[in-house]
């Protein structure tokens, strides 16, 4: 039997961490007060907003197809790696 609502969908979440000028960081806070909502919902709204619109960053994607996902996933190879990690 079906049902009158779709399933909700449930995106895979993964925790990022990033260093940020105190300045940015309270302005941050700030504006997460403003929109009545948390850091979480904020960062990947203005991340959206920033993917959406940079021109050449769409350029730039297209040229280089993401490779696809093998038994390591892309994690390792996708993403560089922090000063000092080897």
């Amino acid at each position: 039997m079906s049902s009158y609502l779709p399933k909700q969908i449930k995106p895979i979440r993964e925790r990022v961490e990033a260093k940020l000028e105190r300045d940015l960081i309270t302005q941050l806070e700030r504006y997460c007060q403003y929109l009545e909502s948390d850091r979480d919902y904020v960062i990947a709204q203005a991340l959206a907003v920033a993917f959406r619109k940079d021109k050449g960053f769409a350029e730039w994607q297209r040229s280089r197809p993401m490779p696809e996902p093998s038994s390591e996933g892309l994690r390792a190879e996708a993403m560089p790696r922090n000063r000092g990690e080897k």
